[in-house]
């Protein structure tokens, strides 16, 4: 039985072939809210969908790069987890992806589609903790105001029915 995955995953890749390819993939792992798009413009015009991941091409061959676009959309949405796709095996342009705040890149190859299931369970297994780790805080925050107006409603009951 197939999980369904409730993340909104946004695709940039100027080769339609692959980017196919990994939509197709996505799919097989459960995802069905997947938009992909071929240039940086039409991403950065279409971004009502808030995407929770990207999968960026790091050279995207029209107007913007995989760097500008995720520049463009992170400060939109600041919690999307970025991950790069680049058919070069440049450190350089990894350790620079990473500065400016991609989750990670991967070199296109045989691989490739292994470290993108593995990403991508890595980061919904984060985003599960984040989202555990806020429904406690907030629990913990309704207790702590419960407490404070169970004492108060005490202190006035016994300020104003007691004396």
């Amino acid at each position: 039985m197939q999980i369904e995955r409730a993340e909104n995953i946004l695709i940039v890749e100027d080769d339609i072939l692959y980017m196919n390819l990994i939509k197709k993939e996505l799919e097989k792992m459960g995802y069905n809210k997947i938009k992909s798009f071929s240039t940086g413009e039409e991403v950065i015009k279409n971004l009502d969908f808030k995407p929770d991941i990207a999968l960026l091409d790091y050279f995207l061959e029209k107007d913007l790069t995989g760097m500008d676009v995720m520049k463009i959309i992170k400060k939109r949405y600041p919690d999307m987890q970025v991950i790069f796709l680049t058919g070069s095996d440049d450190v350089n342009i990894a350790v620079d992806t990473m500065r400016n705040g991609a989750y990670d890149y991967i070199v296109k190859g045989d691989t490739a589609f292994i470290r993108i299931r593995h990403l991508l369970n890595k980061i919904s297994e984060e985003n599960n903790r984040k989202s555990k780790s806020r429904s406690i805080i907030r629990f913990q925050i309704i207790v702590i105001i419960s407490i404070i107006l169970i004492s108060i409603l005490g202190i006035l009951y016994f300020h104003y029915f007691v004396y």
